[in-house]
């Protein structure tokens, strides 16, 4: 089919996705037409715009009532989402059409992440992915999640068993995680169960995907102030786990190894860093957020953390990043008296040295 169709076909063709028992053939066609037309990422579609309240009815009723044509549905809503009006609309469909008696679509098409239904799964962790990337959304969607914990539960479960032949079609289960974990009750949830520590072997996974969003997960569990001494103890051992993927194959002399935690002494020449500067930022914002105590801040510095990170700001190309780091180093090398408080989310700082310090963190960069 021609992209530029006329009007009353573009109708007929979303009408067509909500007759109950259709042919599946027909419709599987409809939905790879409109699988091109939603794809453009940089601009919307016309006859998408133009009728997109029943285009929405039409994917949704396949995608919770056609497991045929339900993962072609599915991801014409995930090129939808990936648009800012598509995400509103969508978002705001899902609203209107929570009935008095479940908690409306969302508890439906979760029916499909489980291991009868693999590929539809996958798609339907990005549509979820896609939604949740803001807080509020995030907070809409895990309210119609129906029994949370169960669920979450039940994603875990999925996401750290292994099956070789199926496991790709659950990676999205991390990035789904991180998104909801910017919400406390999520995040209370991991770190207050055992899943946190069954997340820490995929920090140093090839898969990238598992690898970005757990980064991503334990990241956002950071900002939990109170869980801060936990975090950083014996028990979960995290911050070799944030360190490892900072760290190259520089060697120290055995004064410095003593200083740091087994896992990153003599490290083999062939070591890498983590070759993504997101997921980088993302462990020297987690890294940041433990440093706020000064019992933390003392651990931190007592397990060779400086010398990890003197070596990335000598390797670091991104310079934005090399500030980050940098700012991380400041808190570290400084004595508990130059510093001045036992919490700095106790600081009250005032406006003009907030604008000082962005114009000097400008000036940096320029």
């Amino acid at each position: 089919m021609d992209s530029e169709i006329p009007h009353h076909l573009a109708l007929v063709m979303v009408h067509s996705l909500m007759i109950d028992g259709g042919d599946p053939n027909l419709k599987n066609d409809v939905l790879q037409h409109l699988l091109v037309l939603t794809a453009d990422k940089h601009k919307e579609n016309k006859m998408i715009v133009d009728n997109i309240d029943e285009l929405l009815k039409g994917l949704f009723k396949v995608l919770e009532t056609d497991t045929t044509n339900a993962k072609a549905a599915c991801l014409c809503l995930v090129n939808i989402s990936s648009k800012e009006n598509g995400l509103n609309k969508i978002m705001s469909f899902l609203n209107n059409n929570i009935s008095s008696n479940d908690s409306g679509i969302i508890s439906k098409i979760i029916r499909y992440i489980d291991q009868r239904t693999p590929e539809i799964a996958n798609a339907v962790l990005m549509l979820l992915c896609n939604l949740t990337r803001d807080k509020n959304h995030a907070i809409q969607v895990y309210e119609a999640f129906g029994d949370k914990i169960t669920i979450l539960e039940s994603f875990m479960k999925l996401f750290i068993t292994r099956d070789v032949e199926h496991e790709s079609n659950y990676s999205y289960i991390s990035y789904l995680l991180s998104n909801l974990c910017q919400l406390h009750e999520v995040r209370m949830w991991l770190i207050n169960s055992d899943n946190l520590q069954k997340l820490l072997p995929f920090l140093n996974l090839n898969n990238s995907l598992r690898r970005a969003g757990v980064i991503m997960t334990l990241k956002n569990c950071c900002f939990e102030l109170e869980k801060h001494e936990w975090l950083l103890s014996e028990d979960l051992d995290l911050l070799p786990r944030l360190l490892l993927p900072l760290a190259g194959p520089e060697q120290f002399d055995e004064e410095d190894n003593e200083k740091l935690p087994l896992d990153l002494q003599y490290l083999p020449d062939d070591k890498e860093r983590e070759p993504d500067s997101d997921l980088r930022l993302a462990l020297l914002q987690a890294l940041t957020q433990l440093s706020a105590k000064r019992n933390c801040r003392e651990i931190i510095r007592d397990q060779g953390t400086y010398l990890i990170l003197r070596e990335l700001h000598k390797w670091e190309p991104n310079i934005e990043l090399k500030l980050v780091c940098e700012n991380l180093v400041d808190i570290l090398i400084k004595t508990e008296d130059e510093i001045g408080t036992d919490n700095f989310h106790d600081l009250d700082v005032p406006e003009d040295l907030i604008d000082k310090f962005k114009k000097m963190d400008e000036a940096y960069l320029s």
